[in-house]
């Protein structure tokens, strides 16, 4: 940057919607501006299901398994991420990084000794 030349970066408003994107155009919005959006409050729904699960079954019973918790999660995450993918939400990047971390967590559950 010569001179003190300013670098200004337009981010997308609600302007850019046409009338016909409807609530799946609203609902990108955010990718255009930060990419990883969606993937952070897809973490943060997989995060409540695991502590929901856990200290759920932790009162009932006082044992609980959070490796089971994990991979039941995973499964719901991973279908929340498909419908997301389908509706042009979430993208296919955020849809792989989802996918390998989910089956990993499935596969250390799968694999794992049982109780």
């Amino acid at each position: 940057m010569e001179g003190g030349d300013i670098i200004m970066v337009q981010y997308p408003d609600l302007s850019s919607l046409s009338n016909s994107s409807g609530i799946s155009g609203l609902l990108q919005l955010p990718n255009s501006g930060y990419p990883y959006y969606w993937l952070l409050i897809l973490s943060g729904i997989w995060l409540i299901i695991v502590l929901t699960f856990y200290f759920t079954e932790k009162d009932k019973t006082g044992k609980s398994n959070i490796l089971s918790d994990m991979s039941v999660a995973c499964l719901a995450i991973i279908m929340l991420s498909v419908v997301g993918t389908i509706l042009k939400i979430v993208t296919i990047d955020i849809m792989i990084y989802i996918l390998v971390f989910s089956m990993l967590v499935i596969g250390i559950w799968f694999f794992s000794g049982r109780d």
